[in-house]
């Protein structure tokens, strides 16, 4: 048996006390890591992140709407949007909300969208095309007030974000400032 051969055997016999002493070692740094996270600081946050999520769902937002620039955007997305593949989805909700503020009719200058309804509308009026100044002032319009809504929608997404950041920290035992 030569040297090379005898330390490989010692190295092998040494094996399996060194894998104990790694799994020990890592147990008590992932002890040291649990003890540091608050529990119920962690589910309180994971309540409220589930309880804002669950406001957010159904959640209309108001739009500022007149009755002429409901007509141009109706007329918009039915005769002059380009869609592309699946998009054709989102509009065809748009134009079912459309048909529904209709039926509702506008109440004190506002319609009322939810958050897809609203992003989805934006992002097709912002491919808007036109002629003349009469169409520039209703695309402004419509844009402005969509654009209004979607700083809303940013808020309440900005929320979700900011206490999902919270619920991370929480659950590494992190104290956020």
């Amino acid at each position: 048996m030569t040297i090379t051969d005898i330390k490989i055997k010692n190295k092998m016999a040494n094996k399996p006390q060194l894998e104990e002493e790694l799994v020990a070692q890592n147990e008590a740094k992932l002890e040291k890591y649990i003890s540091k996270v608050d529990t119920e600081k962690v589910e309180s946050i994971k309540k409220d992140l589930e309880n804002y999520k669950a406001s957010l769902k159904d959640k209309e937002y108001a739009v500022s709407m007149s009755d002429s620039l409901l007509h141009r955007f109706e007329i918009y997305m039915r005769e002059e949007v380009q869609w592309r593949s699946k998009e054709a989805l989102g509009v065809k909700e748009i134009l079912k909300r459309i048909e529904e503020v209709k039926s509702e009719g506008i109440k004190d200058g506002v319609v009322y969208f939810t958050n897809l309804e609203v992003e989805a509308s934006h992002y097709f009026v912002l491919r808007m095309e036109g002629k003349g100044e009469k169409e520039i002032e209703s695309f402004v319009t419509l844009w402005k007030t969509l654009e209004e809504t979607l700083m809303l929608i940013q808020q309440d997404n900005m929320v979700v974000k900011d206490l999902e950041q919270q619920l991370a920290a929480a659950e590494q035992g992190i104290e956020l400032e």
